[in-house]
């Protein structure tokens, strides 16, 4: 059974998302993954839009500063990538991440798949917000370069959008 893997963070990175697949430790960070049960790469990436933000919060391990998190329900427009990767691809994913991630939120659906991702249980509005690293605003920006294209002027401008 298969579902897209919706992410709005580092993980739009191929190299980045490869860490959880394969494991290893992405270029800029500091920590090291197991990598999945099932190592295969994604069946397809697809770029995708959602309405909702992502904010920035808390210390992460891997990078240093603030950690990306989604919110469908403040204002905003999220640039994300979903890859279509199978059940337990996701759950092993999700099993990597830090426990703050502790919200999977359904977003939809294509061609009959379910399409999901993880979040903060928290909401948005009631977090402070941390500023992120640098490295990982530039694995955020290599991912939306991979993904939608943008140059890295519109990728920078858009995370500075996010990071205010």
């Amino acid at each position: 059974m298969q579902v897209w893997y919706v992410s709005y963070g580092s993980n739009m990175s191929r190299a980045r998302l490869e860490c959880y697949l394969r494991g290893g430790r992405p270029v800029g960070g500091s920590w090291a993954y197991p990598g999945a049960r099932d190592p295969r790469g994604p069946s397809a990436r697809i770029p995708l839009r959602l309405p909702g933000t992502v904010y920035f919060a808390g210390e992460s391990r891997v990078w240093g500063g603030g950690r990306a998190f989604y919110d469908p329900d403040l204002p905003g427009d999220t640039a994300a990538c979903a890859y279509l990767v199978s059940v337990e691809q996701f759950d092993d994913i999700h099993a990597q991440e830090p426990s703050c991630y502790d919200r999977i939120l359904h977003v939809g659906a294509r061609d009959g798949v379910p399409m999901s991702t993880f979040t903060s249980a928290a909401c948005g509005a009631d977090v402070v917000r941390t500023e992120p690293s640098d490295a990982y605003l530039a694995t955020m920006a290599t991912g939306l370069g991979e993904v939608f294209g943008w140059s890295s002027e519109r990728a920078q401008a858009y995370l500075r959008r996010l990071s205010h």
